[in-house]
């Protein structure tokens, strides 16, 4: 088919709808007022499940996001202790030296009461 004969059928076919819609009987017309009309009763009720749902499942993750902050807030900061760590540190840690820990420990009690930050100067 060509354009003026594809626009003729599209005419011809609004024509023959419209004239059906039109002459309707009443019984038909009536059903289709009542179905439209609670459509729009449907509509007008309010949010549906999905959106109690939704509603729920937001609030739910902003529960857990508040949570996670707190959380995080309270736990002191995060350290790499090896990152501080000189060669010389490492020399000592891997020596097969026998290390008399018991010689010093006034020292090690007056060091574990030192604050994590270092000596504040």
């Amino acid at each position: 088919m060509n354009a003026p004969n594809d626009e003729r059928w599209l005419e011809r076919a609004r024509a023959l709808l419209d004239d059906s819609a039109d002459n309707l009987d009443a019984a038909t017309l009536s059903r289709l007022n009542r179905a439209r009309q609670a459509a729009l009763a449907a509509r007008r009720k309010g949010p549906g499940r999905w959106a109690w749902g939704a509603a729920f499942a937001g609030a739910a993750a902003a529960v857990f996001a508040v949570a996670i902050a707190l959380h995080r807030q309270g736990l002191p900061p995060a350290s790499t202790p090896a990152a501080s760590l000189q060669p010389a540190d490492i020399d000592v840690l891997t020596s097969d030296d026998d290390l008399d820990l018991a010689d010093n420990l006034d020292f090690y009690a007056w060091l574990e009461k030192q604050p994590a930050g270092g000596p504040s100067g």
